[in-house]
């Protein structure tokens, strides 16, 4: 075969100079998935590069040092100094008030207190109104016996407040000298409740907020000599740190912070882009079998010319590969244009502007898939189309029985096709949603292949109707040659991603404004002191509206082993990992809280006096391969507590009422200096309620932040809009792929019935009665694709809305519609714009020929 490759690649050549058209739509099926999945895996390495190469600026320092409610003792500080410059941070929510304006006002804000080498890299940017001249630390400086405060611009609104006016923070007050246009550190933490406020040191005193037990979290930032090894210092910092409770962080480790979670939008975004691909190899396919179609003669001379089948093959292999890597090329072009085309609009919506560039790694990637992609789904029809018999040149219009694909080929594709699997397991964010995409795909493909055999037998069973243009359209269904089922699996697919897309978005907003709002509390209330849970809750109680109000007893805490390993060791999965990343809150209880649903074990009795005990999330008691009887350690205010798995708990956080992972028994921390969590519930008919609420608890206790859930809410609905935003426009290009292949789908079809057409006409049937019978016949196609791909991509939305989000599953009117909708209407565009051709084709030929 070597020796005759090159004539097999002379003759391509020569072929591929007479016509090509016939694969304009395989080359635009690759080049879309290949840029879909291009423009995704540019724009993540580009938000990565930004991140990693700015770690130290976005974090503000070289190493970050970091424990929550107290500050570091001057022996720790000491080990810090010793090593480079230190910026000491406090971080912690808090009201701030307006009593300036009529009737006051009061916001929650996230208070930050700054020394004055703050920042130590990087740059604060402040938009002031006062005196030009002033760095940052004089502008929060006391003047006049004023603390000054520079302050974010939403939190300005909020109070009505404007640059010069005073306001009160905790017990302290400030005048506002500045806004803060940028933020050095802030791009680290993608949520954060309430808008910035920037104070002192000194000035922080003033509120009288930070105090034992408080919700504060004390951050040093640590400037290393010029060329200093950052991960050795960082081991040198965690020998002379010897306190668990303490976090020592390099800029690279703290940067996956806000990395990982783009990234999971971004391969999330990749998956769908790859359902585009692999949509779009079904072109590739229809593509390759139209064009092997047309030139049948040519295969059948070769044939008769003493051409082998293999060589044949290759003839044709080649004219396909060498516009597979033309059509991957274009999609690459475009990927790699994307970060530069779409970075200065992501740098307003984004933390962190992606850094534009050519980033091989995803172009490679991509460019692996589309090569995959057309392997898998060119050679079947290469290799059952070239086995042409030279006795068809003889055959007028007969078309030939199409041969089955040879079982090398078959083998070969299941190789490339197990490569790609491996590849899509490899490259998504999470084993599960790699595992559920090549699992839906496999599924929604063999689900169309059985639903376009059942419409089929389904059509054959129907009574023939009275009308023949009708009775015509059902048999078309399943005549030899349909387009049944290439309209299902084309359009199908692509409707499929689109409507679960759609289901799920319509779910998750339903859940942010009518099931959690209706379940969650109106309140929740922070660092609430022991000495003021009385009076707190009497002046709950005593406000009509108040239905019911939650208490809980709060100390931030850090696990520091699991049954004897040290977390750093261990292999934790993505959906746990936030229960060993840094501090979580810790709480006790005597009695079993209610709705508690325990899994396992039992819970201990109200005079309990033993070891110390822990009632564990399920959930996340699995992902840490953790059992009744088990043990885990953790650090709590530089000691270590060892505690015995007593029970596992069923904890559906997205109620908003008061859970903790990791519930103490008694006498464990009761004894520690910890402040409390409350919630409190109002009821909706009574408006009047909720301004009580905020106005009294506000304004009788200052160092009690206080939130509404539905502002939380409103928040969090507006970062899923935009995440649902860009899922929805990925997968409308699946939708755009699918059109394509029904295109060529059509296209072939209505090549293959112009014959058909000539007898209707011959027959005395007008073009009226042949577009009716054609547009019935696709309509009824394209209204089983929708019915179809609505009901599997419910499914597909019931599974991620119960099992990933686990809110409520509601079905809506509105996708529905709009997937019939657009079913039908697309079919019948597409199957009109054929039949405008086929129409117009003469009789005379093909009689003469007769």
């Amino acid at each position: 075969m070597s020796l005759r490759l090159p004539l097999a690649l002379r003759l391509a050549r020569r072929e591929m100079r007479a016509s090509v058209r016939g694969l304009c739509t395989f080359l635009a099926c690759l080049a879309l998935g290949v840029a879909a999945i291009a423009s995704v895996g540019s724009l993540s390495e580009a938000f990565r590069t930004a991140v990693t190469d700015e770690a130290a600026s976005l974090m503000g320092g070289d190493l970050e040092i970091s424990l929550s409610h107290r500050p570091l003792n001057p022996g720790e500080l000491k080990v810090l100094e010793g090593a480079g410059r230190v910026s000491r941070v406090l971080e912690m929510r808090a009201m701030v008030f307006n009593d300036g304006v009529a009737g006051g006002k009061r916001a929650l804000a996230s208070l930050k207190a700054v020394d004055g080498a703050y920042p130590l890299l990087g740059t604060a940017l402040v938009g002031s109104a006062m005196p030009a001249g002033q760095n940052l630390a004089q502008l929060l400086a006391e003047q006049g016996g004023l603390f000054g405060a520079v302050v974010h611009p939403d939190l300005l609104l909020r109070i009505g407040a404007s640059v010069g006016d005073r306001i009160g923070v905790g017990d302290g007050e400030f005048q506002i000298r500045g806004v803060l246009t940028q933020e050095p550190d802030r791009a680290m933490r993608l949520l954060a409740f309430g808008p910035r406020i920037l104070v002192s040191d000194a000035g922080m005193e003033r509120t009288g907020l930070a105090r034992p037990g408080s919700m504060a979290r004390y951050e040093y930032r640590l400037a290393l000599p010029a060329g200093a090894d950052p991960e050795a210092a960082s081991g040198a910092m965690k020998e002379g740190l010897t306190d668990p409770g303490i976090r020592v962080r390099t800029a690279g480790e703290a940067a996956p912070t806000i990395r990982d979670g783009f990234q999971r939008l971004a391969g999330l975004m990749a998956l769908v882009g790859l359902s585009a691909l692999l949509l779009g190899g079904l072109g590739v396919s229809e593509g390759v079998a139209a064009y092997l179609e047309s030139k049948t003669r040519t295969i059948a001379t070769f044939k008769a010319l003493g051409a082998p089948a293999s060589e044949v093959f290759w003839i044709f292999f080649l004219q396909v590969m060498f516009l597979a890597g033309l059509g991957i090329a274009l999609g690459l072009a475009v990927g790699a244009m994307a970060g530069y085309l779409a970075a200065p609009a992501l740098s307003s919506v984004l933390p962190v502007a992606p850094k534009a560039g050519l980033y091989p790694r995803a172009l490679l990637l991509a460019g692996l898939f589309g090569l995959l992609n057309a392997l898998v789904f060119a050679i079947p029809p290469l290799s059952s189309r070239t086995r042409v018999s030279p006795l068809s040149l003889f055959r007028g219009y007969a078309v030939p029985a199409k041969d089955r694909t040879g079982r090398v080929a078959l083998a070969v594709c299941g190789v490339f096709g197990l490569c790609m699997a491996w590849l899509v397991l490899a490259t998504a964010p999470d084993a599960r949603l790699g595992w559920g995409f090549l699992g839906s795909a496999a599924a929604c493909a063999v689900a169309f292949w059985l639903l376009a055999k059942l419409l089929k037998g389904v059509a054959r069973l129907i009574p023939k109707p009275a009308d023949p243009r009708l009775s015509l359209a059902l048999r078309g269904l399943y005549r030899p040659g349909n387009p049944t089922g290439s309209v299902m699996a084309c359009l199908g697919l692509g409707l499929t991603v689109l409507a679960a897309v759609s289901l799920s978005d319509a779910n998750f907003q339903d859940a942010m404004r009518e099931q959690l709002p209706a379940h969650a509390p109106s309140f929740f209330f922070l660092d609430v002191q022991p000495y003021q849970m009385d009076e707190f809750k009497a002046i709950l109680g005593s406000i009509d509206g108040v239905t019911r109000v939650e208490t809980a007893p709060s100390l931030r805490g850090r696990v520091v082993t699991v049954k004897g390993v040290p977390v750093e060791q261990l292999v934790v999965p993505e959906n746990v990992s936030w229960v060993v990343r840094g501090d979580r809150s810790l709480s006790y209880a005597r009695e079993m809280p209610e709705s508690t649903q325990l899994t396992a074990g039992k819970w201990w009795s109200p005079d309990y006096s033993g070891p110390p005990l822990v009632s564990l999330d399920a959930e996340a008691a699995k992902g840490l391969g953790l059992a009744v009887g088990d043990t885990i350690t953790v650090s709590v205010l530089g000691r270590e507590v060892e505690l015995t798995v007593a029970s596992l708990r069923r904890i559906n956080w997205l109620s908003l009422s008061l859970n903790h992972a990791l519930v103490l028994s008694p006498g464990v921390i009761d004894n520690e200096p910890m402040s409390f969590l409350a919630t409190a519930y109002v009821d909706p008919a009574r408006p009047d309620a909720f301004n009580q609420v905020y106005d009294r608890v506000s304004g009788r206790f200052g160092n009690v932040s206080i939130q509404r859930v539905d502002e939380a809410l409103a928040d969090v609905g507006r970062l899923a809009a935009q995440i649902a935003l860009a899922v929805r426009a990925s997968a409308v290009v699946t939708l755009v792929a699918g059109l394509l292949v029904l295109a060529q789908s059509l296209r072939a079809a209505m090549a293959r019935r112009v014959y058909e057409t000539v007898i209707f006409k011959v027959c005395g049937a007008s073009r009226r009665d042949i577009m009716a019978i054609m547009l019935c016949e696709h309509g009824l196609a394209g209204l089983s694709a929708g019915v179809a791909a609505l009901v599997l991509g419910a499914g597909l939305s019931w599974f991620f809305v119960t099992r990933y989000m686990q809110v409520e599953w509601s079905f809506f009117a509105a996708p529905v519609l709009f997937t019939l909708g657009a079913a039908i209407a697309l079919t019948m565009v597409m199957a009109l714009a054929g039949m405008w051709r086929m129409l117009s084709s003469k009789a005379w030929p093909y009689l003469r020929n007769e």
